[in-house]
C-alpha cells in the first residue's frame, strides 16, 4: 500500500511539473499566408518563444504547427514544421510530423533553470485552419523530455492570434497579402538571421510578418507548393529574404529588423517614416499579390549636377543633372525669382549681374536630394557666347593671393579675374602654358578666374579662394 502511494505521488508530481510548462514570452507575427484547399502559395512563417517550467538540462523533442482558438486539448494543429535546431542553426522541413521518427521532429534543451528560448517555423498547408480570414495561433508540441515518443505537452500560444491571408491584388482587403522581398547587407548581417517587418519605426508591438535570410538550407526552390516568387527570386539567392505584406496594412512597412538566430539579439534595423521607401517602393496598402516587390531598403537617392561657376547676362547658361533613380523628377531654382526648370537638362538666361544660389531638388516620390551652388553672373553685353572646353588648373588653391594658371598647350591667352560682385579686379595677357597671378592686395574670399584662348575662342572658368 505504501509503495502504491509513492507511485501515485510521483505520478501526481509529474503531472504538476508538466502543468507548469508555459510560454513566458514570445514574438509572433500578425499574419500568415494560407488557403483552404490546394495551396501553392506557401510562404515560411517564423516565431520566437521562451518556454519555462522545463526539467533543467533536459532535452525535448518538438515540432510546431498552427491551430484555431478553442481546439481540442489533444489537437496537434496543422502545417508543415520548419524545424530549427537552435543549438546549431540547422533548418529542416518535414511533411510527416513524428516524435518517434527523427525526420519528423527536432530537439531543444532546457538550461539549468528549466528555460529554453528559440525560433520556430511553420509552413501553411491546405488544411481548413488556413482559410483566409481565420485566426490561428502557434502551437509547440513536445514530448516528456525523457525520450518519450508521444506528445506530452501542447503549448498553445492563444495570446498571439495570427490572421490568415492569401495573395491577392485588392488593396485594403483584410484577407489578402502581397509579396515583399529584399537582400540583406552581407557585411553586417549573417545568413540564417531572422527578419521581422514592423508597421512602426520603433518596432513596438508585434511584427507584421517574418522571414529568414538565405541560405538557410531548406531548398524551397524545388518545392512546387512554395509561392513561385519565393522559389524564383529568393531561395538559393544568398542574403535574400521574402515574406508577406498584408494588403490592409495602411501604415506600410516602416521597420525591417534583423535578429541573430541563436541569441535573438537585434543585429540591425532599417527604417522609413511613412512606409514609402527611398527606393520608390510604397509598402502602404499594397496590391501586387504574388508578383513580388523588391524593397531595396538600402537605396539612397543620389544625384550629380553640372552647374557652371560663372555665366553672362543675355547669354544662356546651361545646367544638367543625372540621378540613380530613372523616374526622378527635377526642380531648378536659379536664384533670381525666375520660373523653375523641371527637366534634367535646361538653360537659363540671367538679366542682371551678381552672385546667385542655384538650387536643384531631385524627387523620386519618396526621397529628396538637394544640390546648391553659387554662380557668378557677369555682364555679357557686347560679348559673344563663350566656347567651353578650355582646361586649366589653379595652383595653389586656396592661396595667399599669389597663384599660377597652368595649361597643357602653349598659346596666346587672356586672363580676367572677377570678384563675387561681378567686378573685374585684374586682366592680363600671356603666352605659353603658365601665368603667375598676384591678388595679394585683394580681400579674402572667392574669385572667378576666366581664361580665354585667343586662337580658338575656347574658355574655362575656375574658382580660387584667397585666405
Amino acid at each position: 500500500m505504501y509503495r502504491k502511494l509513492l507511485v501515485l505521488a510521483a505520478v501526481l508530481l509529474a503531472v504538476a511539473v508538466q502543468a507548469q510548462i508555459t510560454v513566458t514570452s514570445a514574438i509572433v507575427p500578425q499574419y500568415i499566408q494560407g488557403v483552404n484547399g490546394t495551396n501553392n502559395n506557401r510562404t515560411p512563417f517564423y516565431f520566437w518563444a521562451q518556454i519555462s517550467g522545463l526539467t533543467p538540462n533536459a532535452t525535448y523533442r518538438f515540432y510546431a504547427g498552427m491551430d484555431t482558438l478553442g481546439s481540442s486539448n489533444t489537437s496537434n494543429g496543422a502545417g508543415n514544421p520548419l524545424l530549427i535546431d537552435n543549438a546549431t542553426g540547422t533548418f529542416r522541413r518535414t511533411t510527416n510530423v513524428s516524435l518517434s521518427n527523427s525526420g519528423g521532429h527536432d530537439s531543444l534543451t532546457a538550461d539549468s533553470n528549466g528555460v529554453f528560448s528559440g525560433w520556430f517555423g511553420v509552413e501553411s498547408t491546405g488544411n481548413g485552419r488556413y482559410t483566409p480570414g481565420n485566426m490561428v495561433h502557434p502551437q509547440i508540441n513536445m514530448n516528456n523530455g525523457a525520450g518519450g515518443t508521444s506528445v506530452a505537452t501542447r503549448l498553445k500560444l492563444t495570446s498571439f492570434m495570427v490572421r490568415v491571408v492569401n495573395y491577392g491584388t485588392n488593396s485594403g482587403n483584410p484577407n489578402q497579402c502581397s509579396f515583399l522581398y529584399d537582400r540583406a547587407d552581407s557585411v553586417a548581417i549573417a545568413q540564417k538571421s531572422i527578419v521581422l517587418l514592423y508597421d512602426s519605426v520603433s518596432g513596438n508591438g508585434r511584427p507584421v510578418s517574418s522571414a529568414v535570410v538565405e541560405m538557410e538550407g531548406i531548398g524551397q526552390n524545388v518545392i512546387t507548393s512554395t509561392v513561385t516568387i519565393y522559389r524564383d527570386s529568393v531561395d538559393q539567392f544568398p542574403y535574400r529574404w521574402g515574406t508577406i505584406n498584408p494588403n490592409s496594412n495602411t501604415s506600410g512597412i516602416r521597420r525591417v529588423e534583423y535578429r541573430d538566430l541563436l541569441t535573438d539579439t537585434i543585429i540591425a534595423a532599417e527604417t522609413d517614416a511613412d512606409g514609402w521607401w527611398c527606393s520608390g517602393v510604397n509598402t502602404v496598402s499594397p496590391s501586387s499579390g504574388n508578383i513580388g516587390i523588391f524593397l531595396n531598403e538600402y537605396f539612397v537617392l543620389g544625384s550629380t549636377a553640372n552647374i557652371p561657376d560663372t555665366a553672362y547676362t543675355t547669354i544662356p547658361a546651361f545646367f544638367t543633372t543625372s540621378s540613380n533613380d530613372p523616374v526622378a523628377y527635377y526642380s531648378w531654382d536659379f536664384g533670381d525669382n525666375s520660373v523653375p526648370g523641371t527637366t534634367s537638362s535646361t538653360s537659363h538666361t540671367y538679366t542682371a549681374a551678381g552672385t546667385y544660389v542655384v538650387t536643384l531638388v531631385i524627387n523620386n516620390g519618396a526621397c529628396y536630394d538637394t544640390i546648391s551652388q553659387n554662380i557668378v553672373v557677369l555682364l555679357g553685353t557686347g560679348f559673344a557666347a563663350p566656347q567651353p572646353g578650355l582646361w586649366f588648373t589653379v595652383q595653389p588653391n586656396p592661396s595667399n593671393g599669389q597663384f599660377f594658371v597652368n595649361l597643357r598647350q602653349p598659346g596666346e591667352r587672356s586672363v580676367v579675374v572677377f570678384n563675387t560682385l561681378g567686378e573685374v579686379v585684374l586682366t592680363r595677357q600671356f603666352m605659353g602654358t603658365q601665368a603667375e597671378i598676384d591678388l595679394g592686395g585683394m580681400s579674402k574670399g572667392i574669385y572667378m578666374i576666366h581664361v580665354r584662348d585667343e586662337a580658338t575662342g575656347k574658355t574655362g572658368v575656375r574658382r580660387v579662394v584667397i585666405q
